[in-house]
């Protein structure tokens, strides 16, 4: 199954039944004809989304053969029986783009930071962080990919898209990068635990985290004993939100 290529409205109501469900109705467009089994299937979510924004892809099985190059509807119903406290609307997903829909009465979504700022005096390390983003609610959201600014002894990186990993575990998001490759003298990746932050409807709130540099001893060196060594950074954090231009 694959994701289909564009989302064209997405509708969300609430039914009546205890507990109350909530039905999803999604449309979209396909590259050709012939695709079958239309399907929501839900994001996983470690801990619950601070905006209640809960995601969804949109996904389909392409046709088997020779299909008609001429870009087809498709449409998606489902029920989302277990959805949980505090749900306030739905992100479908598909290949180019995403749409939202929020459950009737539910108010905007909450301010979300779109940039981390994090420093270290002590070590001079200093790192500007933005995540995934996506366009205003209600229009056709289209991703940018993430960028991660580093600043430290080790130098200046900036590094965008693919050449970040982030994970969500119970210690909130690890944002990590290679700051030197696993060469034979050894390797250096920086590792950034982003926990969760609520603006509160203001544009921006100070946090402390961690910062780790993950140190590997290469390929030419291989005693006995641990194959990583960490050094732990204490790092001061703003959360804001920010227009975007």
């Amino acid at each position: 199954m694959e994701k289909i290529l564009e989302i064209t409205s997405v509708k969300l109501s609430v039914l009546e039944s205890f507990p109350p469900k909530l039905k999803i109705d999604a449309f979209g467009t396909v590259p050709t004809g012939g695709w079958s089994n239309p399907k929501l299937i839900p994001h996983i979510h470690i801990q619950a989304p601070p905006d209640g924004i809960y995601g969804f892809d949109f996904i389909a099985d392409p046709p088997a053969g020779a299909a008609t190059q001429v870009i087809s509807v498709i449409e998606v119903s489902d029920i989302w029986e277990n959805s949980p406290e505090g749900v306030e609307g739905v992100r479908i997903h598909a290949a180019k783009n995403s749409q939202t829909a929020l459950v009737a009465g539910a108010g905007q979504p909450h301010r979300q930071p779109n940039r981390f700022t994090l420093t270290d005096s002590s070590k001079g390390t200093r790192i500007v962080f933005f995540p995934r983003a996506l366009t205003p609610l209600g229009t056709s959201e289209s991703s940018t990919e993430a960028q991660l600014e580093y600043h430290g002894l080790e130098g200046q990186f900036i590094f965008r898209g693919d050449d970040i990993t982030q994970e969500q575990t119970v210690l909130g998001s690890v944002v990590s990068v290679v700051l030197k490759p696993n060469a034979d003298a050894g390797g250096l990746d920086f590792a950034l635990i982003l926990p969760p932050v609520n603006l509160g409807g203001e544009a921006r709130q100070d946090f402390d985290t961690l910062g780790i540099r993950i140190r590997s001893r290469g390929r030419l060196i291989n005693p006995a004993g641990a194959e990583l060594s960490y050094d732990v950074v204490h790092l001061k954090g703003v959360a804001e939100d920010i227009p975007v231009l």
